[in-house]
């Protein structure tokens, strides 16, 4: 099995299709539909069962792209590698992040990296939650940028900063008057059990903010009303700073969303010491680095400290 072979085989496998997959590899349809008819023949077994939703593997198919995939994977590298020793200032840079953490982190640092690299192709593929999965089963992302309360095993990693959780309240809120100064935090501090009877508006359990308030719920023996799950941490803070329910955030996005208002929501520290989440760049093991995704990871950790 050599590169070309594997990552023709790998875009049927991910299209289902001969005719998206020849599109896709700049080849004409006939062509690989050739292809494959001739390495089918050449193993002496079908890759690929030919049904009505497409191309699905057969079990030979399934063991053939797992092997695939590896040789795909160190291909990927070696391209990388390539660019890297000989043209130095040009390359690409794939980065896989939650979409509220793209605005308030990469958003103020990429017009310095793009100066500094101008000919270097950024693709951000912005992702709700489960960015960790998506960076072992794509091998083409160079970074994976989230938020974890617990280090990933699986995956090579730096930190770039670390940051509290807090509590958005709409601004005059009743329990406002209650928030009390405390050593330690850097914004006011409110009993947590105060808002036993307070609707809330949280991201599911698995996901960072969501399974810290989960925690803190469980540590404080409270259980609240939750008015509404979901997925989205721009909705969640909004609706919270709106007054529809308590919700929980990193303080860098409440930041950037109170800046888009005119009002000024409630931001609160709560917990018997600062509730902390660590934002890391994260990649496969052993993958190799160029050097501007090293010099960008530098360039996230300036931006990370600073603003923390």
């Amino acid at each position: 099995m050599d590169l070309k072979e594997a990552r023709y085989i790998l875009a049927i496998a991910h299209y289902k299709s001969i005719g998206k997959a020849a599109k896709a590899l700049f080849i004409s349809q006939p062509s690989l539909s050739k292809y494959l008819k001739n390495l089918e023949q050449q193993l002496g077994s079908p890759l690929f069962s030919r049904l009505e939703q497409g191309y699905i593997p057969t079990y030979m198919g399934e063991r053939y792209l797992y092997y695939a995939e590896q040789i795909a994977a160190f291909g990927q590298e070696w391209d990388q590698e390539y660019e890297d020793i000989t043209r130095r200032a040009h390359g690409r840079l794939n980065i896989a992040i939650p979409i509220m953490l793209g605005s308030t982190l990469l958003q103020p640092t990429l017009m310095e990296f793009h100066r500094r690299y101008p000919h270097v192709t950024i693709n951000i593929m912005e992702e709700v939650s489960f960015v960790a999965e998506q960076t072992l089963k794509n091998t083409s992302i160079d970074l994976t940028i989230y938020n974890v309360h617990t280090f990933p095993k699986l995956l090579d990693y730096q930190v770039i900063r670390t940051e509290e959780i807090v509590l958005i309240l709409p601004e005059g809120h009743p329990l406002e008057k209650e928030a009390e100064k405390k050593e330690g935090f850097s914004h006011p501090w409110l009993d947590l059990k105060k808002l036993s009877q307070e609707n809330f508006i949280l991201l599911y359990p698995d996901q960072n903010t969501g399974g810290i308030a989960r925690d803190l719920f469980a540590r404080h023996e409270i259980n609240p009303p939750v008015l509404l799950h979901t997925r989205n941490s721009q909705m969640s803070i909004k609706l919270a700073m709106d007054g529809m329910g308590a919700a929980f955030t990193p303080e860098s996005y409440f930041n950037y969303m109170a800046s888009l208002r005119s009002d000024r929501p409630g931001c609160y520290c709560v917990g018997e010491k600062p509730v902390l989440t660590t934002t890391i760049a994260a990649c496969r093991p052993g993958r190799y680095m160029p050097k501007h995704v090293k010099d960008y990871i530098d360039l996230l950790k300036i931006y990370g400290n600073s603003s923390s």
